[in-house]
């Protein structure tokens, strides 16, 4: 297929990412201290928290279940599809940023240590930083709805990014651990939408 024009080749799309990543990784201390000096006003606290739902697993499929519920009630196969698919997404980035977790064992910013102090194997969520579990799903999930809704597709990772970026304010995470989880969404959404064949469904 070819590829649009304006559109990022998968080379430079990674290697964006990449650069993304270097860049976090040389702002999580200077955010994370930015991060713990604002997180007590009010515009933090209420975003923090509003990332926090919009990012929990099952607070997305419930919605992306909807989806898929409602396109199978009207006969709609681009919302049914788009709302399976996107479940799909949540199981696999989820399960998969849930066993990097466990796994590194990353001290969160709240608890004061190095974030370079890491645990291993560990089933304490303090230790729980690396990636962000709610970067995964937001951008899995960003990365299904835009392969079906293209002309939406800003909105859909201008959403997820907010979520991400709130787990940064809250002082849950680290730049890094954001950037490595949309990243990892992101390998999962498109993998999916590669897998599946999900095409444009028309508007949204």
């Amino acid at each position: 297929m070819p590829r649009r024009a304006g559109a990022l080749s998968r080379p430079a799309l990674w290697g964006l990412a990449a650069v993304l990543l270097l860049a976090a990784v040389a702002l999580d201390s200077p955010l994370r201290s930015w991060a713990l000096d604002w997180r007590a006003a009010f515009p933090a606290r209420l975003w923090a928290q509003a990332a926090y739902l919009a990012g929990l697993g099952w607070v997305q499929a419930v919605a992306l279940g909807c989806l898929a519920l409602a396109g199978r009630w009207r006969g709609r196969m681009d919302l049914w599809g788009a709302g399976w698919t996107g479940l799909l997404a949540i199981l696999l980035s989820g399960a998969a940023a849930q066993a990097v977790k466990h796994l590194v064992g990353r001290p969160r910013p709240g608890i004061g240590l190095s974030p370079w102090l890491l645990k291993g194997l560990t089933f304490d969520s303090d230790w729980h930083s690396f990636p962000s579990g709610h970067s995964a799903t937001s951008f899995a999930v960003a990365a299904v709805l835009a392969a079906r809704w293209p002309r939406a597709a800003w909105a859909f990772y201008l959403g997820a990014a907010l979520v991400a970026s709130g787990r940064v304010v809250g002082g849950s995470h680290y730049p890094s651990d954001v950037v490595s989880g949309a990243v990892l969404g992101l390998l999962v959404g498109l993998f999916l939408v590669r897998r599946l064949g999900i095409k444009d469904g028309g508007e949204a």
